[in-house]
């Protein structure tokens, strides 16, 4: 009897077996499905998120991005276009919490490095702009004479003056940046008795400009020396230069644009509002011209930490210049 129940036993044990390996390998498969289903939905709503922001659909960006997080949480490449997509609305908090939290995951991301960049000097945040792109540096060493403008930018002159110097010793300072580093440094070397080369007997296009304005002296080539200042970053004569333009021809806009800008680039920015808003009286019928102020009154507004009034002039600029 006892044999009969045992062999029933193994009976019902060979039946069931088949039915657990069966019941095992479906739920594998159904796993399988599952992550492969989350995959093609992550990759769907990811995709969305690129196409939208091609076109400029900035929150239906961020919406199919919330969707690759709600799947994948703390992927980099989200993170990465959350920023993106804030940063284009102009809302540089978010931009730099989600690029910050994107380098936790890469911290030698160059491209994340240099966004991040960015999104500082669209803050004026000078420090966090010099740390990413010392960061930068590290591994783009080439990329250090962009300092110089960084800094001047935030009006730190002596810091700029360091690196030129530093560079300039080092023989890797840029032949485009020479105008500059003579423009603040301003160091007089003891001549040597040597023959010029041709280039050094060139005069330079600005030297040609003012030289003309010694025997003209009207207002296009001035105008004209105010746009090379301005271009070549010689923000120091380009204040001295505008201040003198202004006494000058004062119903001129231009010549308040530029010395409202020499003003910004070195951090007297009430100094700047003062001059813009006196300036954009004389705009008539220039909605570029008009434009211009409207951005450099943005930048002088952030830099006093008045935010608001910084957007209101920036959306202003970018209606004029949709228009």
């Amino acid at each position: 009897m006892l044999k009969i129940k045992q062999h029933i036993i193994l009976f019902l044990g060979l039946l069931i077996i088949p039915f657990f390996v069966v019941a095992q390998e479906d739920i594998a498969s159904s796993e399988e499905l599952i992550i492969e289903q989350r995959q093609i939905n992550f990759d769907t709503f990811f995709f969305e998120a690129l196409q939208q922001k091609a076109i400029g659909n900035f929150d239906k960006a961020i919406f199919a991005l919330e969707e690759c997080n709600n799947l994948e949480l703390d992927n980099m490449a989200v993170l990465f276009e959350f920023s993106k997509n804030y940063y284009e609305q102009n809302k540089y908090t978010e931009a730099e919490f989600y690029a910050m939290k994107a380098l936790e995951i890469e911290p030698d991301n160059l491209y994340l490095l240099e966004h991040l960049k960015e999104i500082n000097l669209k803050q004026n945040d000078i420090d966090g702009a010099v740390k990413a792109l010392n960061f930068i540096i590290l591994q783009k060493p080439e990329l250090e004479s962009e300092l110089i403008f960084i800094y001047l930018r935030g009006g730190k002159i002596e810091d700029a003056k360091r690196v030129i110097k530093k560079l300039d010793d080092e023989n890797n300072l840029p032949e485009s940046y020479n105008s500059l580093k003579q423009s603040l440094l301003q160091t007089k070397k003891i001549p040597q008795k040597r023959i010029p080369s041709n280039n050094e007997l060139l005069p330079s296009k600005l030297d040609q400009l003012k030289k003309s304005y010694i025997t003209k002296s009207n207002y296009e080539t001035l105008k004209q020396i105010l746009d090379r200042e301005y271009k070549t970053k010689r923000f120091l004569e380009l204040e001295k230069d505008s201040k003198n333009a202004i006494e000058l021809y004062p119903t001129q806009a231009f010549v308040y644009l530029m010395h409202g800008t020499a003003l910004n680039n070195l951090r007297k920015n009430q100094d700047a509002i003062d001059t813009l808003n006196l300036g954009i009286e004389f705009v008539i019928d220039d909605k570029q011209l008009e434009a211009n102020f409207m951005e450099q009154l943005s930048l002088a507004y952030k830099s006093l930490g008045k935010n608001k009034t910084a957007t209101s002039y920036y959306n202003k600029m970018l209606e004029l210049k949709n228009k």
